[in-house]
Formats: structure tokens, C-alpha cells, sequence
């Protein structure tokens, strides 16, 4: 194979991966949306069920709703990362920054490498995207008072107490777990290490594969 036959099929294999790891956000953006609109519609159903026992599942149910949508999210992490430095690797076949759609990601949206709790990122608190994740995170914790307040209302003292337990500490468990996951970003950084040690070296059949 000669030389630009060779760099014209290098190309066009980058420039594949690159439209695939864009669908996958705009995959994931998707899925997170229809996803609130599904909750929206679940906890209208619980909230008119007869006798209002669907307050007795509010609780958990925005609780999933929130750990899902930081699944989306982690999606969307990947297929940035991946994108990253797929553009690199084009940017530098072409021998000039033509692509810069990561470069404004992370001016515009966030950072990817920083520390952050799934979508909101401490260390610059006015960011768009952080009140957008506190404005969900508010709407939901509404929802969980909401069904905390009705079964105290409604039950007695020691079973209200078992279920308060139990509902603060699952939603407890899961928020620390997404704030470890995403504030120490290890996977993600196993991601894109391996992208910048592999990516613009030739392949080697016989390298062993990345030990996770």
C-alpha cells in the first residue's frame, strides 16, 4: 500500500470513529431527555393513584432517575473523550487545528478532566451546566420530601422511622458513590490515557491489551 493510499484510509477511519462518538452523544443527550420526560410521567401516575400509595415509591423513584441520568452522563464523558483526541489525531494528519469542537466544550459546557458531582462542578459554581444539574437535583429532592412528609403523615411513628431509614440511606449511598465516581474520574482517565499512548502509534498485533 503506498503512502497516500495509506494516509487517505487513516483518515477516513478517524474521521468514522469521530462521527460515531458524536452520534453517541447526541444519543445520550436524547436518552436523558426522554428519560425526564418518562419520570415526569411515572410520578404524575404515582402522585393520582387511589389512596396515594404511589407516595410511598417517590422516593425511589427519584432517586433512580437521578443515578440514570448520571449514566447518560458518563456516556457523554466517554464519547467527549474519545472525540478529544480523535480530532487530534486529524488535526494532525491535516497538519492544521482544523477541529476545535472539543476545545469549545470545554470552554463552554465544562471541563472534562476536573473534579465534578455528576453534572456540577465545584470549582466554578456559576457554569450554566451546574445550574442546570442543581435545578434538577432541587425538583427531585422536592419530590422525595414530598413523599417523605406523606407517609409520616400517615403511618405510624416507628414505621415512618424504618422508612425514612431506609429511603435517606439509599439515596445517601448512591449520591456518594456518583460524587467518588466522578470526582476521582479514574475511568475516565484510564480512557483517555490509553487514547494518547495508542492513538498515534502504529498498531503492534502482539501488545497486550489495557488491564482495567
Amino acid at each position: 500500500m503506498d503512502t497516500e493510499t495509506r494516509d487517505r484510509l487513516l483518515f477516513d477511519t478517524t474521521l468514522r470513529q469521530l462521527e460515531r462518538m458524536r452520534s453517541m452523544q447526541y444519543a445520550y443527550h436524547r436518552k436523558f431527555f426522554q428519560w425526564m420526560l418518562l419520570t415526569f410521567v411515572l410520578i404524575l401516575i404515582l402522585v393520582f393513584l387511589p389512596g396515594h400509595v404511589g407516595f410511598y415509591v417517590l422516593p425511589f423513584l427519584v432517586v433512580t432517575c437521578g443515578v440514570q441520568a448520571a449514566f447518560y452522563l458518563h456516556f457523554c464523558d466517554f464519547a467527549r473523550t474519545h472525540s478529544q483526541h480523535l480530532e487530534e489525531k486529524i488535526n494532525g494528519l491535516l497538519g492544521h487545528k482544523v477541529l476545535l469542537g472539543s476545545e469549545l466544550e470545554e470552554l463552554y459546557f465544562y471541563p472534562k478532566g476536573a473534579g465534578k458531582i455528576a453534572g456540577f462542578l465545584p470549582a466554578s459554581p456559576l457554569r450554566f451546566f451546574n445550574i442546570y444539574t442543581l435545578h434538577w437535583v432541587v425538583l427531585w429532592s422536592a419530590v422525595f420530601a414530598a413523599g417523605l412528609f406523606y407517609v409520616r403523615a400517615v403511618g405510624t411513628p416507628l414505621f415512618f422511622l424504618i422508612y425514612a431509614t431506609t429511603a435517606l440511606s439509599w439515596a445517601g449511598l448512591n449520591a456518594l458513590y456518583i460524587a467518588w465516581y466522578f470526582g476521582k474520574g479514574r475511568d475516565l482517565q484510564v480512557v483517555s490515557d490509553h487514547l494518547q499512548k495508542n492513538l498515534h502509534q502504529p498498531f503492534d498485533p502482539a501488545e497486550k491489551k489495557p488491564e482495567l
